[in-house]
């Protein structure tokens, strides 16, 4: 074979073979922490977890908030020996993920100055971002976060703070600079967009409007493990692990949010991208390994007092609509009734009177 018909022939088969794909995926985990006390980490849960991450050869993983228990509220002083340990616990078993983590804080692992100072001195910024193969990454700090020495996250901010002006003007600035990005994701601990009249839905959803952001994901848990919705094409999404014990069963029968929370299964998200094309996937872990999704468990938590007066009674009145409705039948009721007592008693008067 001539030269000429050496190359063309490689031509050829370079043409045919198939062009490298562009795909690539990466995994957002969030609330992964044990139950109360310094070092309660669920090991052979994140085991289990990190084995599953692992498997899938991910680029990376973002890590969405409420990583440790923080040795939130404690009666005393904060133990930061402890909250340390529990870091370098958790680390330790992360590594076992084979990829790069990042991390967005949760209100467990940054909620008073100590725990904040730990956060900075292990991972950096409280807020963040990076650029990976063409798209632009975005970890925002929706948690309450002193500026001094002082201070603990206020009741009202358990479920995150707005942001404010400094993270908004961050946030502006890079979604400024990630307008030729192929894609943005913006990932964060609380669903700060949860609320119809929520400051998210007027300072922050028209800045991403103006980049690519393919999906807003944040990491907290309730009154939901996972939820979703779409707006202007950009997807909110919620994806939650609960590694805490189970409630106690008095709770759950009278807990509503309890309930709810118990019914979905942990779950995590692996986004796959694509050149142009963004899925995301829903991943359920714990299962099968868990005994919480049992007939028997669900008889305890709903039909402990079946047949009795107090369970045909909540079964009538088992909303707050319905509840109200008997209410006011009963109130009606027993108006319609008085009055008609009370007639009775004075046509009774004016007949002895009258006799």
């Amino acid at each position: 074979m001539t030269r000429v018909a050496s190359f063309v022939a490689l031509l050829a088969l370079a043409a045919s073979a198939p062009a490298q794909s562009e795909a690539w995926r990466f995994a957002v985990v969030g609330h992964i922490r044990g139950g109360p006390g310094n070092g309660n980490i669920p090991t052979e849960k994140l085991v289990r977890l990190t084995d599953e991450l692992r498997s899938l050869e991910l680029d990376f993983v973002v890590l969405t908030g409420d990583l440790v228990w923080g040795d939130i509220y404690p009666d005393g002083e904060v133990d930061g020996a402890a909250i340390r340990r529990d870091w370098e616990t958790l680390d330790k078993l992360l590594e076992r993920v084979g990829a790069p983590l990042y991390r967005a804080p949760g209100n467990h692992d940054v909620w008073d100055p100590t725990t904040r100072d730990i956060w900075l001195e292990r991972y950096g910024p409280l807020h963040r971002s990076f650029e990976h193969r063409g798209s632009q990454f975005v970890l925002l700090n929706s948690c309450w976060t002193p500026s001094g020495a002082t201070g603990r996250t206020p009741g009202m901010y358990i479920r995150g703070a707005p942001l404010p002006p400094e993270q908004l003007e961050f946030l502006r600035t890079t979604l400024a600079g990630a307008r030729e990005a192929n894609h943005v994701f913006v990932l964060l601990h609380h669903m700060l967009w949860w609320e119809d009249d929520a400051p998210w839905w007027r300072e922050v959803h028209p800045l991403l409007r103006s980049a690519p952001v393919r999906s807003v994901i944040a990491g907290d848990m309730g009154p939901f493990k996972f939820s979703r919705l779409e707006r202007d094409g950009i997807e909110y999404v919620q994806s939650t692990i609960d590694y805490t014990d189970r409630p106690p069963l008095v709770m759950l029968r009278n807990r509503e949010e309890s309930r709810g929370l118990l019914a979905q299964l942990d779950n995590y998200l692996v986004v796959h991208v694509d050149g142009e094309r963004v899925r995301h996937e829903l991943r359920v872990i714990e299962a099968f390994e868990s005994d919480t999704y049992s007939p028997q468990v669900w008889r305890e938590i709903y039909e402990y007092d079946k047949g009795s007066l107090e369970r045909r009674v909540f079964n009538r009145v088992n909303t707050p609509e319905r509840a109200m409705t008997w209410l006011v039948r009963v109130g009606l009721g027993a108006a319609v009734a008085g009055s008609v007592l009370t007639a009775l008693v004075l046509w009774l008067r004016r007949r002895r009177r009258s006799a």
